[in-house]
């Protein structure tokens, strides 16, 4: 990467990162519609699978200019580390899809009776009132803008699909042109 200019460098990041993010897709849809789940479920450090995501996205949140700030979550959970990396990994990439000026992504945990929660908010685009309804469903895309031309309505379908799967659920809160709130819950087990 760095033996070429910075915009040919970011732009083979771009497509690395687009054809991955395709690929990865394609393979959890396919898991998903399978009969057998081949979900390997064991201890996963909730922090590890943060860092491995934003490593993924490092070029292009480091391009668009993104200030990252993470309160690592100090907890394991019961679960599948693939899924919820997936799942993180659409979060992660919407934000960076619908970014605005001076984007910010914040990363934090939170413990609360009944559930480990792990917040996810950006300064993005957000998602209209009227769509927010309809985002987890198949082939929906919304109202996005200009970036709805990249938009395939597939990432957070199947992040709601896997974490159906994985008994996690995922709650949203948005307001159109101040951001986007995923908060992705672990339940507590007693």
């Amino acid at each position: 990467r760095e033996e070429f200019p910075g915009n040919v460098g970011f732009k083979l990041d771009y497509i690395r990162n687009r054809m991955q993010e395709s690929i990865e897709q394609m393979l959890f849809y396919a898991r998903v519609k399978s009969d057998g789940k081949d979900y390997l479920f064991e201890q996963v450090d909730v922090g590890v699978c943060i860092e491995e995501v934003l490593e993924d996205y490092r070029p292009l949140l480091e391009e668009k200019g993104f200030q990252v700030f993470v309160r690592i979550p100090e907890w394991s959970v019961y679960t599948d580390r693939r899924g919820i990396c997936f799942i993180l990994s659409q979060v992660i990439s919407n934000a960076v899809k619908y970014s605005g000026k001076k984007p910010e992504i914040h990363i934090a945990p939170d413990c609360r009776e009944d559930a480990f929660v792990l917040i996810v908010r950006d300064n993005g685009k957000g998602v209209k009132t009227c769509d927010l309804p309809y985002i987890f469903e198949k082939g929906f895309t919304g109202d996005s803008g200009g970036s709805k031309r990249r938009a395939t309505g597939m990432g957070l379908y199947l992040a709601k699909e896997i974490a159906g799967d994985l008994n996690v659920s995922l709650n949203v809160k948005s307001e159109w042109g101040k951001g986007f709130e995923m908060q992705i819950a672990f339940p507590i087990i007693h």
